[in-house]
């Protein structure tokens, strides 16, 4: 109908010329556009062939009819002339006054309004039918490269005041298609099951329920074909080469099947590495950090690595944008590859600002002082990441980011931009469990690792359980001096009443206090030192053991430490170790006297991005030096209620707390455990994201495989591989908008009589 008009409407202006072809030439005065209700005067008036001062006749009056059906805002327009005064009678198209967008469920709302807007639908544009169509080509291919293919969408107009009309596009998304088949010809040299095995897509299997791998994207196909790639590349297929990608649909709808069809080519050995361009940095140095070697097969993935190397070097010392392109020449006759690596270090810079984002609840200072790249200093690529790294270790922070910005006019300055992720700093935990031998376990803390925004942790802490009854409170400063230095302060009361426990049955009251300083020696390293008293009564029951005898004791504590932490974060390590080592001694002048060494480390291998494999152990060994304890003619290693002790959701799972035992020395006269002076844990756990929420869920969700060891021994002379207990089974610990949430299920491998077992344990918390 438009069409139609406009023909009309240009030929009518046509005959109307030729029939005054004789007119005389008129200089505009002045243009009037009459009938606007939404579009401004001046809009028109840029899409006018003429000007005001410009000559005009009547066979101009097509030209201007069609320039201005050209822009889609008129249903009609009328072209007269009133002596010198050129006037426009125009009648708008409706302008999009409202629009909603119904039905959608698989599809952001956000990422359907931008295919609209692409599409030329938005409040406030003129609607025309060239946009409707449109849009509905936009929101097909949007669905149609997630793999729904049954989309139908229905548009509904409603006329408002004022030349406006109201659009509700109401989508029906049908049901997605699945992937029937993954086809892969023109393979020679692999197996077409072991190329699939690296793709993310594919038909799901009978035991997959939660998989989404059979739905299409046609981003996920594109990334699967780039891994196809980097597997022939990595073994030397330098031709490599993908011919065709062809996605055919089912005539119902329901299935999906994909055909790649691809060229392998000869495979490659590297015959030369060399080095050209400005080599700032000496051959000799920079070849140790190439690990493509002349004689092996070509791999992209260790050029690949080789380059991202040199190009850190480089950026040690201040090279930030320095760049590294490797350049091949193939010879044919022998399937070889020469490579030159040509370096260009680009200019040496220095950062000029640090500017730091994201710090809502935290003073801006609190991170600025964990920072190893300084303003006005060269940059340093290695200072960046650990900077990046000792942000991201910081309990309240969820993730870390730095940009490298050039300053304009400054071709030898940088500003760093940080942007850091705040996650929830405060908690108020709870703890529940339940035993049949301690009944229900309780615990509720509350604690800020960033109080006031000032990175200073405050803690109070209420532990209640079958044998325990905690109060505390902690405050730490970690930078209590601009070095680094930390302060901290403890006090507490503990109550144990093991009387309804597995465990040597005994009253124990304590109330003690501890001032406690940590110095950094190094990037990773440092020392803690702790001073401590304590005031205890020991108490016996009618249940208790001989070991048990009613006495008080004061304790003064000296407990030095070093420690070794490269972990790259505190929550989630992804890699790096963590190791303690510690002595706590009774110092002379207390009533008992004895030390107990504690060593323990942990460490985390990075096996991809989200798949970490962890080993860990621990070892404890005491033992007396001055006055020791003695009951009943008996005189023990430690203190047995200094004991160590083995089992639970953080020793030995599977296994009831406190409740392992090597033999009838570290067991009581009533067969109770006693715990010993000598322990031994380990473990290794393999940690990765749930199969079925996606790779994003890892930064607050991952599960675990786990296997542990472990025991307690009288002293390190009874040590007996023998009598270890282990276990095996799952984790899950998940860091819920509620607060963390941990849970395990572990089965004993060895459980021998007498031990009692606990295979599930969990507890949950809630954060503000």
């Amino acid at each position: 109908m438009l069409t139609r008009s406009l023909l009309a409407v240009a030929l009518g202006a046509a005959l109307s010329a030729q029939a005054n072809d004789t007119a005389t030439v008129t200089t505009l005065r002045d243009i009037e556009v009459l009938g606007l209700q939404n579009i401004a005067s001046g809009t028109v008036f840029t899409y006018l062939p003429f000007r005001v001062g410009d000559p005009f006749t009547d066979a101009d009056s097509t030209r201007v009819i069609q320039e201005l059906y050209k822009t889609g805002f008129f249903r009609r327009v009328d072209v007269a002339r009133r002596g010198d005064v050129l006037v426009l009678h125009v009648e708008e198209l409706p302008t999009i006054g409202e629009l909603k967008i119904t039905g959608n469920d698989k599809v952001e709302t956000a990422d359907l309004e931008k295919a609209l807007k692409s599409a030329g639908l938005t409040k406030g544009r003129v609607l025309n039918r060239q946009a409707l169509e449109q849009m509905e080509q936009e929101l097909q291919r949007l669905y149609f490269s997630m793999g729904l293919y049954g989309i139908e969408v229905n548009t509904t107009q409603t006329e408002l005041e004022g030349n406006r009309v109201a659009i509700e596009v109401d989508i029906l998304e049908g049901t997605p298609a699945s992937i029937r088949t993954i086809n892969i010809v023109g393979n020679k040299d692999f197996k077409e099951k072991e190329l699939l095995a690296r793709f993310d897509l594919g038909p799901t299997r009978w035991y997959e329920f939660f998989s989404d791998k059979d739905q299409y994207s046609r981003q996920k196909l594109a990334a699967d074909i780039e891994k196809l790639r980097s597997f022939y590349l990595d073994r030397g297929y330098l031709k490599f080469n993908v011919d065709s990608t062809q996605v055919s649909i089912s005539p119902d709808k329901k299935d999906i099947h994909i055909t790649l069809a691809i060229t392998e080519g000869a495979q490659y050995n590297v015959s030369d590495v060399g080095f050209a361009g400005n080599l700032l940095v000496a051959e000799a140095e920079l070849r140790p950090l190439v690990t493509v070697k002349a004689g092996e097969r070509f791999s992209r993935k260790a050029l690949t690595e080789s380059t991202t190397a040199i190009v850190k070097r480089l950026g040690n010392d201040g090279y930030a944008f320095a760049n590294v392109n490797p350049v091949p020449e193939l010879n044919e006759a022998d399937k070889t590859v020469k490579l030159t690596l040509y370096v260009d270090p680009g200019k040496r810079v220095y950062v000029r600002r640090i500017n730091i984002a994201g710090n809502y609840n935290t003073d801006e200072e609190v991170f600025r002082r964990e920072m190893r790249q300084m303003e006005g200093a060269w940059f340093s690529g290695e200072k960046v990441e650990r900077s990046k790294e000792r942000l991201q270790r910081l309990s309240y922070v969820e993730s870390a980011s730095v940009e490298t910005r050039p300053v304009a006019g400054a071709a030898d300055q940088v500003d760093l931009n940080v942007g850091v992720s705040e996650r929830l700093s405060g908690s108020f935990s709870v703890g529940v469990g339940y035993s049949q031998s301690e009944g229900a376990l309780f615990n509720v803390g509350l604690s800020q690792a960033n109080f006031l925004g000032t990175g200073n942790n405050v803690s109070f802490n209420v532990e209640r359980s079958g044998y325990r009854s905690l109060y505390s409170l902690s405050y730490l400063d970690p930078y209590w001096t601009v070095d680094g230095i930390s302060r901290g302060f403890d006090v507490y009361y503990r109550k144990t009443e093991a009387t309804e426990l597995s465990l040597s049955r005994y009253l124990l009251d304590s109330m003690g206090g501890n001032m406690r300083f940590g110095i950094p020696l190094s990037e990773y390293t440092g020392v803690r030192l702790a001073l401590g008293a304590e005031q205890s009564k020991l108490k016996r029951t009618t249940e208790s053991p001989d070991w048990v005898k009613e006495e008080s004791f004061n304790f003064f504590t000296l407990t030095p430490s070093w420690y070794r932490d490269t972990r790259d974060r505190v929550v989630f390590p992804n890699r790096g170790g963590y190791s303690l080592t510690s002595m706590e001694i009774a110092a002379p002048g207390s009533t008992l006297e004895y030390y107990k060494l504690n060593l323990s480390h942990d460490h985390y291998f990075s096996l991809t991005s989200n798949y970490v494999f962890k080993l860990g152990a621990v070892m404890g060994y005491g033992e007396s030096f001055g006055t020791s304890y003695e009951a009943n003619g008996t005189e023990y290693n430690l203190p047995p209620f200094r004991n160590y002790y083995a089992g639970g959701i953080r020793s030995v799972r599977g296994f009831e707390d406190y409740s392992l035992s090597s033999g009838s020395d570290t067991l009581d006269s009533n067969g109770d455990p006693l715990g010993g002076a000598f322990k031994l844990v380990g473990g290794a756990e393999l940690i990765f994201p749930l199969p079925f929420l996606g790779e994003d869920s890892a930064k607050n969700v991952r599960m675990g495989l786990f296997y542990d060891v472990g025991n307690v021994y009288s002293s390190y002379d009874t040590f007996d591989a023998g009598q270890l207990r282990m276990s095996a089974g799952v984790s899950l610990i998940w860091l819920s908008p509620i607060g963390p949430l941990s849970l395990s299920l572990a089965q004993p491998l060895n459980e021998k009589p007498g031990d009692r077992t606990q295979m599930f344990q969990f507890a949950i918390g809630t954060g503000f």
